[in-house]
């Protein structure tokens, strides 16, 4: 086997490294954390660097990049901070969908305006009532002629308040039994009459924001439909592997960060006459920490390669996005505890990745769903 990167892929990283440097390093996304800023440098630095055009084939107007790229570029940019790697995934995700299912008129609004970063997407898909079991959604689509009439609520809806997105919804068109049948996928305008986003108050992720959005009689055009009407389950796990190995990208590149960060403290701070990492407490347990760290890059990158080489790894991803979001929150609570009042100190980074990472174990398929993948992989039935 071959765990090189290309040239090319080379060249990626680095230049990530190197914006993440200049542009937002684990000091600035804090800031913006804290301050709830949308950061217009960030998202026009990715559009010019030509990243959110990267996996879109090159005779569609992109990069022709897959899978590999895509994790190589998510885990970069998850150093700064994994809300900083979701700005681009979360753009990057729904784009791909629209463009695979939608019609040639949605595909050029991707070219024109989502790979030149003029536009964001955002996803409504969980509810108060359905989250994990994200086919039990209750907000509705009603036929109207030429347009829908949609009535309902989404929750956790990630980015969906930034200006200048479009929420890519997950809506119920026909009926609820069998219940993954009769979804749908609409584009909605939120400053469309009858829309509201509300903010949700959230221990971290302040930069993209994570949002309410109530859809009282919302009149939303037929041609705002993406892929078969009633088939949206189909659409919604399309790009589903996709997601899973980018996201564990981020959890990768935030990770060890935070491992980079308390090596550094364990280095120069001083106790009992020596610095703190040479202890063997405090060494073994960072050791054991890089390990896992590598343990969870090869399983994401094993997961992307299959992708790469069009094999099926739901498998494969559901391992990567659970080793990986787990392996944050085990840097971040062991960066707690080397950096120790300096860590728990608000001014510190690591008090930051601490807030940040407690969410990786939840969003994007909780632990426990890709437990259940997993096992069902295996012959397990889960109830």
């Amino acid at each position: 086997m071959d765990f090189a990167l290309t040239d090319e892929q080379q060249l990626l990283r680095e230049t990530a490294r190197q914006f993440v440097a200049k542009v937002c390093p684990a000091e600035k996304a804090k800031e913006w954390d804290e301050g709830s800023i949308v950061p217009p440098e960030l998202f026009s630095g990715m559009a010019e660097l030509g990243w959110f055009s990267l996996p879109f084939a090159v005779d569609e107007g992109g990069d022709g990049g897959g899978p590999v790229e895509l994790i190589v570029l998510a885990e970069e940019l998850g150093r700064a901070s994994f809300d900083v790697a979701m700005c681009y995934i979360g753009v990057l995700i729904p784009g791909i969908t629209v463009f695979r299912w939608g019609t040639e008129a949605q595909r050029d609004f991707i070219r024109d305006e989502v790979m030149t970063g003029r536009h964001r997407l955002a996803v409504g898909l969980s509810e108060p009532d359905s989250g994990s079991d994200a086919a039990a959604l209750r907000t509705t689509a009603e036929d109207a002629g030429d347009h829908f009439v949609v009535r309902g609520q989404k929750a956790w809806c990630t980015g969906a308040g930034l200006p200048g997105t479009t929420i890519a919804t997950y809506v119920r068109t026909g009926p609820r039994e069998p219940k993954h049948s009769g979804i749908s996928l609409l584009l909605i305008d939120p400053s469309s009459p009858g829309v509201e986003v509300r903010r949700t108050p959230t221990l971290a992720r302040h930069i993209l924001g994570t949002n309410e959005v109530f859809f009282g009689d919302v009149a939303v055009p037929k041609e705002n439909l993406v892929g078969p009407v009633d088939e949206g389950w189909k659409v919604m796990l399309s790009n589903i592997e996709l997601e899973k190995v980018i996201i564990t990208g981020g959890y990768l590149g935030a990770a060890q960060a935070t491992l980079d960060e308390m090596l550094e403290f364990a280095r120069t701070r001083q106790a009992f006459g020596r610095p703190v990492g040479t202890f063997q407490a405090i060494a073994h347990a960072i050791a054991d920490l890089q390990t896992e760290i590598d343990s969870a890059r090869l399983l994401a990158y094993r997961a992307a390669w299959l992708l790469a080489q069009g094999k099926p790894c739901s498998r494969e991803g559901s391992m990567a996005k659970l080793k990986g979001s787990e392996t944050y929150v085990a840097a971040a609570r062991l960066g707690m505890q080397v950096c120790a009042g300096h860590g728990f100190s608000t001014e510190s980074v690591m008090s930051f990745r601490y807030r940040e990472s407690i969410v990786a174990t939840i969003s994007g398929g909780t632990s426990q769903i890709q437990r259940n993948g997993i096992a069902r992989s295996m012959g397990l039935r889960t109830y």
